[in-house]
């Protein structure tokens, strides 16, 4: 109740000093009076600050006079202002302790923003480069419905122009080119895929804190080599489909002697033994004739006639007989004879290849150096004239089973040994090439002369 007297006794003294300062102040402006040599308006406005000093001291003296505890806390604020300060300080400290933390979150923030701007930009440029890919894709598979359409068209051609064959192998070879072309565009969507990996291994490695978007890439990946896989199907099986033979596969070999003053029909006999070994082969392989026609290879009458007269001139011929094309199972397959002179290409008994194994190699090894040996004596062959196979480019074939038998006894010597690749036997042009390994301890090692040999069929 003495606290609300209190503010009514201030409120009432207030009003009634600021009352009487402005009346006091409106007599003093009206009869224009100076104080100290000052304006009248000056004047004035001096009164009016006396009067609320007046006020303020009035006010403060009657506070300080009825209430003990204000003029207390007055008189004793410096002991307050100190205690103030030491909390001001401590709560400095923990606003400074604050703001450093609240530096570390922000940089923090900064962080991981640059991180989501750099994901969502790099999401952005995946997106785009997987569509481009789609469109792609939408335009190889267009011009694959085409090819497919020309080789409609090609086959049903060869099927009612049988007989005009070099004119049906001139529109293949227009759909062997067509075929590689679209080859070469799925190596580039190949191409383009493996890019697109990169891509996405390099989102994996910086993308830990957004796995949620990692997880819709992985989706779009999985689709797009889904229709990678589904698109290489469809452009292998395009005119392919099964193969029985591949173009320039060798459906037999054989050797053809003429002697001086032979019969032509002795030739003619081996000629055509040949080209049965090549008829049986292309049957055993799923080629079958197309009727009328009895014979599942084909031959043109002059090719066969200019076989035959190279063949009856003295001296010993190496045959081949090779397919044009590659042909589905259940087609006949169009073949040329290739004609060489047999000449004896090495004696036997011949080093092909030669080389050094040293003891406490392990098995991978000694089988990289003998494959060595094997590849210089295959490229040797060829040079000097031993036909290859034209799919393959070897000239020969070798036992595994005798193969690794020769690596254990190569990994059980304890002393360096010289292994040299020879001849089993005369070979000629037209091969095969048979050979074996020959093993002997080397010249400061050697303490039998027996030389140790495995031989490769």
């Amino acid at each position: 109740m003495q606290g609300v007297l209190l503010i009514v006794y201030m409120l009432f003294v207030s009003g009634l000093i600021a009352v009487v300062g402005d009346r006091v102040g409106y007599r003093i402006g009206k009869k224009r009076l100076t104080w100290f040599n000052l304006r009248p308006r000056h004047t004035a406005v001096l009164v009016a600050v006396i009067t609320g000093v007046s006020i303020s001291g009035l006010t403060l003296a009657t506070l300080l006079l009825l209430n003990r505890s204000l003029s207390e806390a007055l008189f004793s604020y410096t002991s307050q202002i100190a205690q103030a300060e030491q909390e001001l300080r401590a709560l400095n400290r923990e606003k400074a302790l604050l703001q450093t933390e609240n530096a570390a979150l922000r940089a923090e923030r900064d962080s991981l923003k640059v991180d989501l701007d750099l994901f969502r930009n790099q999401q952005s440029a995946a997106q785009t480069r997987l569509s481009e890919v789609r469109d792609q894709l939408t335009v190889a598979l267009q011009e694959r419905q085409e090819v497919e359409a020309k080789l409609a068209a090609v086959n049903e051609q060869l099927a009612n122009v049988q007989p005009s064959l070099d004119q049906a192998n001139a529109e293949l070879n227009e759909v062997k080119a067509e075929v590689e072309s679209a080859r070469q565009q799925i190596a580039m969507l190949e191409e383009q895929k493996r890019a697109l990996q990169l891509d996405r291994d390099q989102l994996e490695r910086s993308l830990d804190v957004v796995q949620v978007a990692l997880s819709n890439l992985e989706e779009q990946k999985t689709q797009l080599e889904q229709e990678i896989e589904q698109f290489n199907r469809l452009a292998v099986s395009l005119r392919r489909g099964e193969l029985a033979i591949l173009a320039g596969e060798v459906l037999a070999t054989g050797v053809v002697n003429t002697p001086a003053g032979a019969e032509p029909s002795s030739t003619q006999q081996q000629f055509e033994q040949i080209l049965a070994q090549a008829e049986q082969q292309a049957l055993a392989l799923g080629s079958q004739p197309a009727p009328p026609l009895d014979n599942a290879i084909m031959i043109r009458r002059e090719d066969a006639e200019q076989a035959l007269e190279k063949l009856k001139e003295t001296g010993s011929w190496a045959v081949r007989v090779v397919s044009l094309t590659n042909r589905l199972k259940g087609e006949p397959v169009p073949v040329i004879v290739q004609i060489y002179p047999n000449q004896q290409i090495f004696p036997k008994g011949s080093v092909l290849a030669s080389g050094v194994i040293q003891p406490g190699l392990d098995e991978s090894q000694i089988q990289q150096q003998l494959l060595g040996l094997l590849n210089q004596a295959n490229q040797r062959s060829q040079e000097e004239g031993l036909l290859s196979n034209p799919i393959t480019g070897t000239v020969g074939e070798f036992s595994q089973v005798k193969f690794l038998e020769i690596v254990q006894q190569l990994r059980q010597s304890t002393t360096p040994l010289d292994v040299k690749l020879v001849t089993d036997t005369d070979i000629y042009t037209a091969g095969p090439l048979r050979v074996s390994f020959l093993m002997e301890e080397t010249a400061a090692q050697q303490t039998d002369s027996t030389p140790r040999r495995a031989e490769l069929p």
